[in-house]
């Protein structure tokens, strides 16, 4: 991950030790690479953000009935 974002070999592995932390240009390539958002990253309880997005944006332009069946359904996981 290191050398695809164009930094030395050991770059991850300093942030992950706490040797280094990223500059700001450092951190939103990470956030490309890993392809997530800023905000998606910090989000600590999204364990699945790409997931999310893609769920997300398939609700899009479902109308009212159709997103209360999609939120009974995942209630309905998440009891499980």
């Amino acid at each position: 991950m290191s050398l695809s974002i164009g930094q030395n070999p050991g770059y991850i592995n300093n942030i992950e030790c706490g040797i280094n932390y990223p500059s700001m240009t450092g951190f939103f390539y990470i956030c490309e690479y890993l392809g997530i958002t800023p905000q998606e990253f910090f989000d600590t309880e999204n364990v699945a953000p790409t997931k999310t997005r893609a769920l997300l944006e398939a609700a899009r332009g479902l109308d009212g009935e159709q997103i209360d069946h999609l939120i009974a359904i995942a209630k309905g996981l998440k009891r499980k």
